[in-house]
């Protein structure tokens, strides 16, 4: 079957949001150095480990934009107070929307692609908690190259470790599932589902420093 849309992956794929969150930790370990002389890069690398793995465990539906610095204030031993909770959490959210790092060439692709009359659509996760995943699409630069945009659990039930969320992107490109090509980074949610709910992948690994792998249905 000849394919007719590409649907892509949104986070290290069309942009290197592992870079985005790098900076905004460097922005936000800054301010905490200068609100607490103690704190050093190995300190902080280390109280977000815990963090992470504790922030990982709450349902991303039930997370909200304050948590993880709620978090790392109890992990961390130190009188950080609300505001600076506060602050700590806008200086991360905008970084993260208003900074993004684009993957190179990605222009030049959504171009090329629409050149050839290919539909495009978007199927990411429900992101870090409710709501930011919209705002940063919204934000995007690249959004009215796109036919459809999908958040998982948000304007579809299914988290995109599901196959039907693929199976529903694409009904929503009006394709049917073996004319579309999936792209994504992650191979145990992006490509197994992918592939489970019929399509043909394409894993996009530039971010984890491997060589390229294409596989076919």
């Amino acid at each position: 079957m000849k394919i007719k849309g590409i649907i892509f992956d949104f986070d290290n794929t069309l942009i290197n949001s592992s870079k985005t969150i790098d900076n905004a930790n460097k922005l936000i370990l800054n301010k905490m150095q200068e609100d607490f002389k103690t704190m050093d890069l190995k300190t902080f690398d280390s109280i977000k480990k815990k963090v992470q793995k504790k922030f990982d465990r709450v349902d991303p539906l039930k997370r909200y934009k304050r948590l993880f610095y709620e978090i790392f204030a109890e992990e961390s031993g130190l009188d950080i107070d609300a505001k600076q909770i506060d602050i700590y959490s806008e200086i991360f959210e905008s970084h993260l929307i208003n900074r993004m790092e684009f993957t190179e060439g990605v222009d030049e692709v959504l171009n090329g692609l629409k050149k050839r009359n290919l539909k495009i659509g978007i199927l990411t996760g429900e992101g870090l908690y409710p709501g930011l995943k919209k705002t940063t699409l919204d934000k995007f630069d690249y959004n009215g190259k796109f036919d459809v945009k999908v958040i998982a659990r948000n304007n579809i039930l299914e988290s995109k470790h599901d196959p039907n969320a693929f199976k529903k992107t694409a009904a929503m490109l009006k394709l049917k599932i073996d004319e579309v090509l999936f792209v994504g980074d992650t191979p145990e949610i992006d490509i197994d589902n992918a592939k489970a709910a019929g399509m043909k992948t394409v894993l996009f690994d530039k971010y984890n420093e491997e060589k390229h792998k294409i596989s076919k249905s």
